[in-house]
């Protein structure tokens, strides 16, 4: 077994983590419009895939290594522009090993629409957007390579279709890890490029 610390500039090109939050109901704050989430579970490790390397590595995020203070918008399916501001996310916080923030919808159209799908159980999920500072990498025999990332920086909340850490939720049944993330088509490696170019340039711009 080996074990290395590594920087950002060996990881900027790699996934972001989607999380899984399914809210419970009685939580919602229909007066306020407002919604708990966990965003980040203490048990969020998952298979990626790295087209760069062709290979397949286990990513873990440790929530005491994580900035929170570039998040404070919530947005519709990782497009962060104006008509997709739908909420503001307040009451930032690291509990029990999970990060949990509290979102509050606007009162518009668009964004009563969403508030609307989770408080009917339509929508279930919500996903993170994270620049990456510093990881351990830890190969092991037989298995795909561990990548615990230590420092980063969540600068994006979404509201999404599906999301990825299947334990950041409040009795959310788990599910199988999505096979396409670990062997993507083409046309999915197109889309991990243009996402991962994406982040790319965020990070730059912070």
């Amino acid at each position: 077994m080996k074990t290395q610390t590594r920087q950002s500039k060996d990881f900027l090109n790699l996934g972001t983590v989607t999380n899984r939050a399914k809210p419970d109901i009685s939580l919602i704050n229909e007066d306020s419009r407002m919604i708990p989430f966990i965003i980040v579970s203490d048990d969020n490790a998952g298979l990626r895939y790295d087209w760069w390397n062709d290979e397949v590595y286990e990513e873990r995020l440790d929530v005491n290594g994580a900035s929170l203070d570039n998040l404070n918008t919530f947005f519709k399916d990782h497009e962060m522009r104006i008509d997709n501001a739908i909420g503001r996310i307040e009451n930032k916080r690291v509990e029990a090993g999970q990060i949990k923030v509290d979102v509050v919808f606007g009162t518009d159209e668009n964004s009563d629409t969403v508030f609307r799908k989770f408080k009917e159980g339509i929508l279930t999920d919500v996903s993170v957007g994270y620049s990456i500072q510093e990881v351990v990498t830890t190969e092991r025999e037989n298995e795909p390579t561990e990548v615990l990332v230590t420092k980063f920086d969540i600068h994006e909340l979404s509201a999404v279709w599906k999301g990825f850490d299947s334990k950041a939720k409040i009795g959310r049944e788990s599910e199988e890890i999505n096979k396409e993330e670990a062997t993507p088509n083409e046309d999915t490696k197109a889309l991990l490029k243009q996402k991962r170019l994406r982040r790319i340039r965020l990070a730059e711009a912070l």
